[in-house]
């Protein structure tokens, strides 16, 4: 139901209920103004003005929390309601295509993820993103060029899920040390992706994090991380203190900060941030230093999802959201229409029984 529909549910409910009240009012002597009704003007034609002031908030509260939604869109957010078996980049045209012919780029498959206290669309689809195959690139454009001109900081969210973790996805101990970078923003939207133009990455390890000689291939969890860019090795940074195991669905967030000057951009990781929380109500597990190379060109324009053979087997996300704002990629679901036609009548009831016994 739409912000309309619900306002328009509680004025019928609101006539209905001043209607019944005023029947009453006829009946009962009318008496001084006093408690609360002192400084409320009186009219004999509305023997009820502090209900009406009380509505009159409980309606503007409302009307101003449908805008405040309005007004926190994002960049774009993408539930991935394409036909499932494609290749992202071709069933989700003309919002992404294929960076470099001919790779193989994550594709759309059925079913969906969720995440508790986050709004998500659980009828969709969600992207799979496969370790085996060949490596490929995705690529959707941001609609403009944000850098420190227009944006101190960029967001982006998802819902994300590692399902299969096979023998050796990690490589080696070489790869255990700098992972997989998996998405995020880039500077450019053609030709082939280098590392310092991928802004934000989202990194991946698996492996066995107490033995990175390579020969504990089997281990079942994977680490995550980001940096500035996905410059290897010094650009890429883990939080090496929490393992996550398949199946565990994650909500995460990444950033990335333009600040003036050199080599000074920050990027921000957060696993699991309350949905609808406020940023600073939220501690990141990895946060740059601000030491290594800022993007190239100091710009961001589009966002790419990529398949890499160092990538755990399997991976599944979903609702993936770019944003300007916090808000805009951390939302919660609205309260339904009932919920808040309920809530301001019991606004009236209350304000009602208070005057009945002045």
């Amino acid at each position: 139901m739409t912000p309309d529909h619900a306002i328009c549910g509680i004025l019928r409910k609101h006539k209905e209920f001043e209607s019944n009240v005023t029947i009453i009012n006829r009946k009962t002597p009318k008496k001084p103004l006093t408690g609360l009704h002192r400084g409320v003007a009186s009219d004999p034609e509305d023997p009820n003005p502090v209900m009406k002031r009380a509505f009159l908030v409980a309606v503007g509260a409302y009307v101003l929390a449908a805008v405040s939604q309005l007004h926190a869109a994002s960049v774009f957010y993408d539930s991935f309601n394409y036909s499932s078996g494609n290749q992202v980049s071709s069933g989700g045209t003309p919002s992404w295509s294929l960076r470099n012919s001919p790779q193989v780029d994550p594709a759309i498959t059925s079913g969906s993820l969720s995440y508790s206290g986050l709004l998500t669309a659980s009828s969709d689809n969600s992207v799979l993103f496969n370790g085996t195959n060949p490596s490929g690139i995705a690529i959707r454009p941001l609609g403009q060029v944000y850098n420190i001109g227009n944006v101190s900081t960029l967001y982006y969210s998802l819902t994300f899920k590692v399902t299969s973790i096979a023998a050796a996805d990690w490589g080696g101990a070489g790869n255990f040390l700098t992972g997989s970078f998996m998405m995020g923003f880039s500077q450019d939207t053609s030709g082939a992706l280098v590392n310092p133009s991928a802004a934000a990455p989202l990194l991946i390890r698996t492996g066995d994090p107490n033995n990175t000689s390579g020969t504990a291939n089997d281990f079942q969890s994977f680490q995550l991380g980001t940096g500035v860019t996905a410059a290897a090795p010094t650009g890429r940074v883990f939080d090496g203190t929490r393992n996550y195991n398949p199946g565990d669905t994650l909500f995460l967030v990444l950033s990335y900060s333009f600040n003036s000057g050199v080599s000074n951009d920050v990027a921000r990781l957060y696993v699991n941030p309350v949905p609808g929380s406020l940023e600073g109500a939220n501690t990141p597990v990895v946060t740059t230093s601000g030491t290594v190379a800022d993007v190239s060109n100091d710009q961001i324009q589009a966002f790419f999802l990529r398949n890499n053979s160092v990538e755990p087997a399997a991976t599944q996300i979903d609702d993936l959201r770019v944003g300007t704002t916090w808000a805009d990629v951390t939302p919660v679901p609205e309260p339904s229409a009932t919920a808040l036609a309920g809530c301001g009548l019991l606004v009236l009831l209350g304000c009602y029984r208070l005057r009945t016994r002045h």
